[in-house]
């Protein structure tokens, strides 16, 4: 199966030639292929940032985009 399922894909690249498609196909491939997520190199506390920012959208606890457009321009005022 394995080496069918990979025949079939060379055919399909070796057709391809929009650049565009086939670099989206690399970036796939090569996520799926590392099998690693973008949080696996968090340190333990970004994780526990990450998990509450998590749990805070599913309470619906979140700004709307122009009070944090807004937040932000004062931001960069100081």
């Amino acid at each position: 199966m394995s080496k069918s399922l990979k025949s079939k894909i060379y055919r399909l690249l070796d057709k391809t030639e929009d650049e565009t498609i086939l670099n989206q196909l690399m970036e796939d491939v090569a996520f799926y292929a590392t099998k690693k997520d973008i949080t696996d190199d968090l340190s333990p506390a970004q994780q526990k940032e990450f998990s509450k920012a998590i749990q805070e959208a599913d309470n619906k606890e979140t700004m709307t985009w122009d009070k944090f457009k807004e937040e932000m321009n004062e931001w960069r005022k100081k």
